[in-house]
């Protein structure tokens, strides 16, 4: 994880402890590189890893750091210098960048800007005390506690969204007077007079769809999303740079294989698991395909100290997403050529279907509504039945305002319902669960995100829905670019172990393949070969040693959760839950045992 904590404060004491607190706390990342700088009443703190991509710019008073990297309009790519520019001198349209990326540019005169990519992939999160004279800003919400001007209290009504939703509801932290910086805004920070200042979030972008042209038939839609997808992945290439493939052998990761061998961008290829596991099979058949150098890391064998990498993510995410199997970061680690860069498939699968039965679409009648909404997102968290007498004796009140107040987001747009609620899901899901996987990532190499490129997704997201639905856009799009790699088999974390849809026999057949499959290795193999269904299943020994150290903790909970309902909901470390569905049925239960360690901190 590459972190940055500012502290704007008049109080030169306070200031120097914000900087030990932070060195020290940064300090928890084995080999991060720290670095401080200082101007005026305002302190900055940063680690990263070997491999990250880092600028600074310090001139009399004026400050810039950029960690990350960030793309402009027209394809360059920037440096901290071009922030203290771009974000002090030119229009708020002009300093919008994209790329994966946190960067603020300070001057004694003009004040603090803050921001991160336009879709907000990377975390930011700022409070403000003392009538706005006190800032902290930071990639996470741990650098608020131990601040004197500051409370270290939890928000209940943001602990119910997280609950709920398995991540903060409108960007809406466990600590009371912390926020996130929302999508598409820029923090701006003004001295004021001696007594207030001004800390505002200002829209720099809005994602809104792209029509397509008049006239245009399925087969130039899919030439022209082709066309877009190669852009941005040219966009997004660093210049001399080794790069690694995350390559999983589903959809995303194959299509993204194809384009960079298409574009002849050398990369190699890093799979996840076991010899067996169906993302290997598949990943190594895509790699050999395209004559990618392969290399395969099981991550299973470093189980023992999960318990302590889990205390770490919840240290330092404040429960954005309940602890998880962190397989991303840690394969990295473990390879033997990991990459300056990595490219990645992720959020594709949200981007070539922006809209669709994860927030809220019925795909049968094509309407929208609100409960299914709900429910989809409600599949990740606590039980909505349960929530209620979980939270205790204020439940039924949080939960019936959390979930007003997300209705009434839907509703009152600015997009239609069925817009908006696909805008919001991106921001609840994917920059909190999918992003905070990501960034525990960026310490050993440094994430390629082509699927968040601005001008790719308003392609997808003007098109009319039937254009993309069940992913059709994406299949067709690897259909007629690659179909080598459609016609292999493809990894869907189930036993739908088969080609791209099109690409494979009947469907009955299909079908008694899968249920094949299934009875072998449940019944004669005894091994789940769906590596996220066996990872995250918390009957997994990972788990377990992680429920074990967990027990002793739950007590503490007790003064934030009914006693009873969490003792129903949360079995003990030696009663197995054996759900059908381990991935999501065992989100409330990882996010309770996240809420136990955070607690403990």
């Amino acid at each position: 994880m590459a972190h940055l904590a500012l502290l704007i404060d008049d109080d030169s004491d306070r200031r120097d402890q914000f900087v030990a607190r932070m060195q020290t706390l940064f300090a928890a990342l084995p080999g991060a590189t720290l670095a401080t700088a200082r101007t005026h009443n305002l302190v900055c703190v940063w680690a990263h890893g070997p491999r990250a991509p880092v600028s600074v710019y310090q001139e009399g008073h004026s400050l810039g750091i950029l960690i990350g990297y960030a793309i402009d309009d027209h394809g360059h790519w920037i440096s901290a210098r071009d922030l203290c520019t771009r974000w002090h001198e030119r229009p708020m349209a002009d300093g919008v960048f994209d790329g994966y990326h946190v960067g603020i540019a300070f001057d004694a005169n003009r004040g603090l800007v803050a921001a991160v990519d336009p879709l907000g992939m990377f975390p930011l999160h700022h409070a403000a005390a003392d009538g706005g004279r006190t800032l902290i800003v930071s990639t996470t919400p741990e650098a608020v506690c131990g601040h004197p001007a500051f409370s270290e209290q939890v928000d209940r009504r943001g602990l119910a969204g997280i609950l709920l939703a398995h991540g903060p509801l409108g960007d809406r932290p466990l600590l009371t007077g912390v926020k996130r910086l929302r999508t598409g805004h820029r923090l701006r920070w003004t001295a004021g007079n001696e007594s207030h200042a001004r800390v505002e979030e200002l829209e720099a972008y809005r994602l809104v769809g792209t029509p397509p042209p008049p006239g245009e038939t399925p087969e130039d839609t899919r030439r022209r999303i082709d066309h877009e997808l190669a852009i941005a992945i040219r966009r997004h290439r660093p210049a001399a740079a080794d790069t690694t493939l995350l390559l999983s052998g589903g959809l995303d990761s194959r299509l993204v294989a194809g384009v960079l061998a298409d574009e002849g961008i050398p990369t190699r290829a890093l799979v996840l698991g076991t010899q067996n596991d169906y993302e290997v099979l598949a990943g190594t058949a895509v790699a050999r395909t395209l004559g990618m150098p392969l290399e395969v890391v099981s991550t299973e064998s470093i189980d023992a100290d999960f318990p302590q990498r889990m205390r770490n993510t919840v240290r330092f995410s404040h429960l954005n997403a309940a602890p998880g199997a962190d397989d991303l970061a840690e394969g990295l680690a473990l390879a033997r050529f990991a990459g300056t860069f990595f490219w990645s498939g992720i959020a594709f699968d949200w981007v070539f279907e922006p809209i669709g039965i994860n927030n809220g679409r019925d795909p049968k009648t094509g309407g929208w509504c609100f409960d299914r909404l709900l429910t989809f997102m409600n599949s990740w968290g606590v039980p909505r039945g349960q929530l209620p007498a979980l939270l205790g004796a204020d439940g039924p009140e949080l939960c019936t305002a959390v979930i007003e107040e997300l209705r009434m987001a839907c509703m009152n747009g600015p997009a239609e319902p069925v817009v908006q609620s696909a805008l919001i899901r991106w921001d609840q899901r994917v920059k909190n669960h999918v992003a905070t996987a990501l960034h525990r990532t960026s310490f050993h190499a440094w994430p390629l995100l082509p699927a968040t490129d601005r001008r790719l997704f308003a392609a997808v997201l003007g098109l009319p829905v039937k254009a993309y639905a069940d992913r059709r856009l994406e299949n067709d799009v690897l259909r007629r670019r690659r179909p080598d790699l459609a016609a292999l088999p493809l990894d869907r974390n189930s036993f739908a172990f088969q080609p791209v849809e099109g690409a494979s026999p009947s469907r009955l057949r299909r079908k008694l393949e899968q249920r094949l499959r299934k009875w072998y290795w449940q019944r004669v193999r005894g091994f789940d070969p769906r590596r996220y269904e066996r990872l995250f299943n918390v009957d997994h020994p990972r788990w377990l040693a992680l429920r074990r150290e967990a027990e002793p903790l739950r007590k503490r909970l007790h003064g934030l959760l009914d006693a009873r309902v969490l003792d129903d909901i949360l079995p003990p470390p030696d009663v197995r839950t054996k759900f059908r569905n381990a991935v999501n049925q065992g989100s409330g239960l990882r996010l309770l045992l996240g809420l136990a360690l955070w607690h403990d901190m």
